[in-house]
């Protein structure tokens, strides 16, 4: 979150830089000089803009995509057990776009992992410094094998996440979906604990309380 809150900073003075050169474009045809490291023409924003989008945009979207360089590597996968993403850094944020019948596992530490629009999908990684989110995705697996703090299910079909002697203080944040289970580590197996899909709210005389309508096992 707090590489997403540096480039909206670097963004919002790009844009104020932009600004101020747009209004400058409108100086006397011929005055051409260079502005802000960019050549001066009938357009010098639009110049300004392409070297920006070339420059800290595009290096923060490569650093967003897939660990291994190639976001095309791990999108539209089907029916792949063998992938495998060992090379990783602690900035780098792993993005997982409709994958079907096929598994995913990522060695060492990363930022964070995003699961979208996936179908019959396991996912296997050693630790994650921020948030595991599965979003719109229908029977994800998910092991964890160190540490993640935050694991965020959303608009999901089924979703069963096998979490670690370390991982135990995982939180799990949850909207919109279904036939989702924790399994914990127990004895040298796992036992399993379904997350709660409806809840009842009353009126105490002075707030809402809101709890889990099923009694969970």
């Amino acid at each position: 979150m707090a590489n997403m809150q540096g480039l909206v900073e670097r963004l919002e003075r790009a844009v104020s830089r932009l600004e101020s050169l747009s209004a400058e474009s409108h100086r006397p045809p011929g005055d051409c000089r260079e502005v802000n490291g960019v050549n001066g023409g009938v357009a010098p924003s639009v110049e300004a803009f392409d070297k920006l989008m070339n420059g800290m945009v595009a290096e923060f979207l490569k650093n967003s995509r897939m660990l291994a360089g190639d976001v095309e590597t791990h999108e539209y996968q089907e029916d792949r057990n063998d992938l495998v993403i060992s090379e990783t850094e602690l900035k780098q944020v792993a993005y997982i776009f409709k994958c079907e019948k096929s598994t995913l596992q990522i060695k060492e530490k990363v930022n964070s992992i995003i699961i979208d629009n996936c179908k019959k999908f396991a996912l296997v990684f050693d630790s994650v410094v921020g948030i595991v989110e599965v979003i719109n995705s229908k029977d994800i697996q998910i092991q964890v094998m160190g540490r993640v703090p935050t694991i965020s299910i959303n608009k999901t079909e089924g979703c069963h996440i096998y979490l670690s002697e370390d991982a135990l203080d995982c939180e799990i944040v949850s909207a919109k979906s279904s036939e989702m289970n924790i399994l914990i580590p127990q004895d040298g197996d796992y036992r399993e604990f379904p997350v709660p899909e409806q809840f009842k709210t009353a009126w105490d005389g002075s707030k809402l309380i809101t709890e889990p309508a099923e009694i969970m096992a």
